[in-house]
């Protein structure tokens, strides 16, 4: 009995060398992962005096007992052997599942052994089956030499459940029982009493025994473990996989099990370190990349103003404008130089150097491509490496630094749209001091210089770098259409375009710019109006495209297991398929209703 169990006489050794600090504890109150197979003769004979309905309640009851890391599978055979539940922890999945359960047919019972047994080739859980039937086999592809070969080779657990009738097989249930470590078989002539035969297995699997020490392996390879208890002994060679990712080993030893019936198995996985301080390493190290980035963003500049004007002027021998000048912490840190020096020739060669300068220049960030290249790697590397750790997944770390790339450029443009937006907003006011200040008797230059001391930001940034641009030499319009180009506003393109005309065949260009500046106005006020009676729409739009995402990752957090027919079965899977693109051609539809040009 578990309760005589003395920790003290268990002996595990590993190599000949024995192990200290063995912890142990039964399964009912570990967090090992046990899977059972619940297999239940369907034929057509479990009708009478309703030993089908007995069946069903015991099955339900056993079910419902389960402990949390219970992964129970629901297996019927009649005819022919069908799996109505995979794997799962969802008990309401599979008690739904045993009440439409109906009898009628033969009895494929070695059938029903053999697929059982092939459930756990997918499975990394503890294996017991808990078969029963009323009646021989009938039927079967396999025969009872199969069904004992299968068990014994996968080492499956057996709790084979006899209702004994006139066509009763015992000698096969207990062949079966008898083929694998630790099998049970059990029998009753009243269907009444078979809550209470599943009773009992619960109580003899949650007497089950975990054992759990450290390996004293410290590199990848086979090692033998030993375990001994009285006169018990079990052993079994594991692939050890190193400290890095070590797993401790795990033997379970039934409260009845005789020598034959020790089944070692491999247990929950440990680490060298615990979860909490993977989680502050993670935070210090995510908080070190945000400070690396505020610093290279807002960080102090060179105070020496001879080697500032030494920077500005090759910042423009290479074509970069002066705001681009002096201005990275990552070029004062020889590995990171070099890695943005390298990841900007990439750049160049692979003709994305321009698109990437114009996302930076229009977004207004103090960084070179190369340099952004660089961040964004960086950034990339803390937050796969943050999440590999914690959840010890190397896949899912990659694939979080793979979209932390696309998240840093993404967030570039979102900032260089919102400037731009920024920028096309204060765009008529800008035509109209332009106009005034032509009124006046400026010149265009001087006017130009007027907006840039004048006007709100981003519009005075712009139209400084113009004036920058022109005193060292280039003409007027070619430094507006530098503006242009920095915020791909159509807008100003035009605008440009009208100052272009206007100086080589003349006119009035207060005037010019004063109708373009009203043209702007009336558009900005009638785009603002459409904005305002196609909110409801937009709303609308983002709540239903979002719903579906938000639903489903609200149950994969609650309620995991009542997803997983859906990447489980081939039903689930085209439904997922046909969803997202249905759910994609209305966000496209309703884009398209509420989205008028102007």
């Amino acid at each position: 009995n578990v309760d005589s169990f003395d920790p003290a006489n268990i002996v595990v050794v590993e190599e000949g060398v024995v192990i200290n600090d063995v912890e142990f504890s039964t399964i009912e109150s570990s967090t090992v992962d046990v899977g059972v197979v619940l297999a239940i003769d369907v034929s057509g004979s479990m009708n009478t005096n309703d030993a089908i309905g007995a069946a069903k309640a015991a099955a339900t009851q056993f079910v419902n007992q389960k402990r949390e890391q219970d992964n129970i599978a629901l297996v019927t055979f009649g005819n022919e052997v069908e799996l109505l539940v995979p794997f799962t922890k969802n008990a309401r999945a599979v008690t739904t599942a045993i009440e439409d359960i109906e009898a009628e047919g033969d009895t494929a019972l070695f059938d029903a052994v053999v697929s059982s047994v092939d459930l756990y080739a997918r499975n990394d859980l503890q294996p017991h089956i808990i078969i029963l039937t009323d009646g021989a086999d009938e039927g079967s592809a396999a025969t009872l030499d199969d069904a004992t070969a299968a068990v014994t080779a996968g080492q499956v657990r057996v709790f084979a459940v006899g209702l004994e009738t006139t066509a009763f097989d015992p000698a096969a249930l207990q062949a079966i029982a008898d083929a694998s470590p630790g099998g049970r078989y059990l029998v009753t002539t009243d269907p009444e009493q078979l809550d209470q035969l599943y009773n009992e297995i619960r109580r003899e699997l949650n007497n089950k025994i975990v054992l759990q020490f450290n390996a004293l392996q410290s590199q990848a390879a086979p090692t033998s473990f030993r375990v001994e208890y009285e006169n018990l002994r079990a052993a079994q060679t594991v692939d050890v996989p190193g400290y890095v990712d070590r797993t401790p080993d795990a033997t379970t030893v039934g409260a009845t099990t005789s020598l034959a019936q020790a089944t070692p198995y491999v247990a929950e996985s440990r680490t060298p370190a615990s979860l909490g301080t993977l989680v502050l390493v993670g935070s210090v190290m995510v908080g070190a990349a945000v400070l690396a980035v505020a610093l290279v963003l807002f960080g102090p500049r060179g105070d020496e103003q001879q080697e500032q004007l030494r920077n500005r002027m090759r910042q423009f021998e290479r074509g970069v404008s002066p705001d681009q000048a002096d201005r990275s912490l990552l070029s004062r840190i020889p590995v990171l130089r070099r890695l943005s020096a390298q990841a900007e020739e990439v750049a160049q060669r692979r003709g994305i150097f321009n698109s990437i300068n114009s996302v930076l220049e229009q977004a207004n960030v103090p960084l070179r491509p190369g340099e952004a290249i660089a961040l964004a790697l960086v950034v990339a590397l803390v937050a796969g490496a943050v999440v590999g750790a914690v959840t010890r997944n190397l896949i899912g770390g990659a694939f979080v630094a793979i979209a932390a790339v696309f998240a840093v450029f993404a967030l570039m443009n979102v900032v260089g749209g919102r400037e731009k937006r920024r920028f096309e907003d204060q765009l008529p006011d800008t035509l109209t001091l332009l106009s005034t200040s032509l009124r006046a008797g400026y010149s265009l230059l001087q006017a130009v210089e007027a907006v840039a001391a004048e006007a709100p930001e981003p519009t005075a940034r712009e139209f400084g770098r113009a004036i920058a641009e022109i005193r060292l030499g280039r003409q007027v319009v070619d430094a507006l259409q530098g503006v242009a180009d920095r915020t791909t506003s159509n807008d100003f393109q035009w605008t440009v375009m009208a100052i272009e005309i206007q100086r080589e065949v003349g006119g009035n260009l207060s005037e010019v710019l004063q109708t373009v500046a009203d043209t702007m106005l009336q558009r900005n006020r009638l785009r603002r109006e459409v904005r305002a009676l196609t909110a409801e729409g937009r709303i609308s739009g983002f709540v239903l495209g979002a719903m579906p995402f938000m639903l489903f990752l609200f149950l994969f957090s609650t309620n995991r297991d009542y997803l997983e027919p859906l990447f489980t079965r081939t039903p689930g899977i085209l439904a997922m398929i046909i969803g997202i693109i249905l759910i994609g051609i209305g966000a496209f539809w309703m884009k398209k209703i509420v989205d008028i040009e102007l």
